[in-house]
């Protein structure tokens, strides 16, 4: 059906932004939406709060580490996943079929919708805004915005839809669509991850230089520092170290601030409802401000980011227990970002489960105390953590445990941490990046980025559901998210990823393979 080829048409193009920008907007009689002034422009930019609408560019994907050893569902939370929620479900599980509940009004999956919203929004400015010459320095800098804006887009799409990236076989395997040109409805052809890649780069290349430094007080605005960041990320991703070495370093050179967790939370107890909120805008460790949509089929990270007991206290192992039954923890991510125990530092439940909280009360000053918080953004510590495992690899043990120390003193209770020496370690690099890794599993928790680590790191890993253990090999096909299938319905030449083919194993609590039920 032609009509609706292009998922994320125009029609999300002029409908949900005249609604908001009727002013300054003028619907053309084919359905496009453009400005007219490099101020017209600006405000478009800056569309951004998801608070109140479901489409802006800050959006991010939800759901991802799903997949992950990030996350832990009973059966009671696996069961609330049902209708249009109901592929989280199968998800997590890794079933082979994924798109099993079925509505006339069911015809979005919100990750590729979003992203892909970005997408064409930015090649409709990219195409428009040439137009504007009235501030010709101004339009270069919305040109450099809206270029980072679509490779993060395009980063987001090919981790989560396609494998992960190999130099050997990155031009033959199947990446997501390019799109120049939404206003032609093209066909959704889907480019080679190399060539989604090469994309990614160029365009935050060719954005630096028209970029300010740094991020202002309008931390949804890209700068140099964000473009920096997201080419680490990219580098990272790729396996290109040197790359991603040297851009982790730019960021910092320009931002490279840390909060100190001693002094980020009220009166003496270290307990996450009293961290100090901070505005969005305020943040000093933000890059770049991301954050999911907020529509009926998203969900805020403290809804999913669940860790049962054991893997809580093998990831944030810091911790004494005192014959009361309470804890002294040193460290301060345990009682600050995640909200099973309690103000008196004991655990609410016999079997508890920790949830993720940390966003939730991090932004308060924004009102995100409830169920609305969904702030992901691009924050400094990734940049030291990117910088330290790009060191590791390189045999810079030092360098590579300097920057773990950096982060680690800001995050233990002061005066419980040693600095981390190569000595500790045997002077054994692959015990130095095993943690720095574990590190940046800590620190980087809660921001849907696990699942794309597994990939890039080659590692099989296991999640429960209650008391069954689903065992996953390294990338299996069934870690690459399946496309929306009424979206292959509608555009034939938009291939689908096979998950026919798998080697996920169920075992019992007895360690007893079970058969998968699909």
């Amino acid at each position: 059906m032609k009509t609706i080829k292009y998922i994320v048409a125009i029609f999300f193009f002029s409908t949900v932004l005249i609604s908001c920008e009727k002013e300054f907007l003028e619907v053309l009689p084919r359905g496009q939406v453009i400005a007219k002034t490099t101020a017209d422009f600006r405000k478009l930019l800056d569309y951004v709060d998801n608070s109140r609408y479901s489409y802006s560019l800050s959006l991010t994907m939800s759901y991802v580490d799903i997949l992950s050893d990030n996350v832990f569902f009973d059966t009671t939370k696996w069961n609330t996943y049902t209708t249009t929620n109901e592929h989280v479900k199968n998800l997590y599980v890794f079933k082979n079929t994924i798109w099993t509940y079925e509505a006339p009004t069911f015809v979005n999956e919100v990750n590729w919708n979003n992203q892909y919203y970005i997408v064409s929004l930015c090649s409709s400015i990219l195409s428009e805004i040439t137009k504007a010459t009235d501030n010709p320095t101004l339009q270069k800098q919305l040109i450099a915005e809206t270029k980072v804006h679509r490779a993060y887009a395009y980063l987001l799409l090919v981790n989560l839809y396609s494998p992960q990236y190999n130099e050997s076989n990155a031009a033959n395997t199947k990446g997501v669509p390019i799109i120049n040109n939404p206003a032609a409805l093209p066909a959704l052809v889907r480019s080679s991850v190399k060539d989604v890649y090469t994309l990614i780069t160029s365009q935050l290349e060719e954005a630096i230089p028209d970029l300010p430094d740094d991020v202002n007080q309008f931390k949804h605005r890209p700068a140099k520092v964000s473009a920096y960041a997201i080419l680490a990320r990219t580098y990272l991703y790729m396996g290109n170290y040197a790359k991603a070495f040297e851009y982790a370093n730019k960021a910092l050179l320009i931002r490279s601030y840390l909060y100190d967790y001693n002094t980020i939370y009220t009166g003496t107890v270290d307990f996450y409802s009293n961290l100090i909120g901070l505005s969005r805008n305020t943040d000093e460790e933000t890059l770049l401000w991301k954050a999911y949509a907020k529509n009926a089929n998203t969900t805020p990270t403290n809804s999913y980011h669940i860790l049962d007991t054991m893997t809580f206290n093998k990831l944030y192992p810091d911790f004494t227990r005192n014959p009361d039954g309470t804890y002294v923890t040193k460290d301060l991510r345990r009682t600050l970002k995640f909200n099973a125990i309690l103000s008196n530092r004991k655990i609410t439940a016999k079997t508890a489960t920790y949830v993720f909280d940390f966003y939730n009360y991090r932004y308060k000053t924004d009102g995100s105390t409830g169920g609305s918080a969904c702030h992901v953004p691009i924050q400094t510590a990734e940049m030291y953590l990117i910088r330290a495992e790009c060191n590791a690899r390189d045999g810079k043990l030092q360098e590579a445990l300097n920057d773990v120390n950096a982060i680690c003193l800001k995050r233990y209770k002061t005066g419980t941490f040693t600095a981390l020496t190569p000595a500790d370690f045997q002077n054994n690099k692959d015990k130095v990046l095993e943690r720095v890794l574990l590190e940046r599993r800590r620190e980087l928790y809660g921001r849907d980025l696990r699942l794309f680590d597994l990939k890039r790191l080659n590692e099989s890993y296991s999640h429960n559901l209650g008391s069954l253990r689903i065992q996953v090999p390294a990338n299996d096909p069934r870690m690459v998210w399946p496309i929306f299938k009424p979206y292959i319905d509608m555009n034939s030449e938009l291939e689908q990823n096979e998950r026919s083919i798998t080697g996920v194993k169920y075992f019992n609590s007895l360690g007893v393979e079970v058969p998968i039920t699909d």
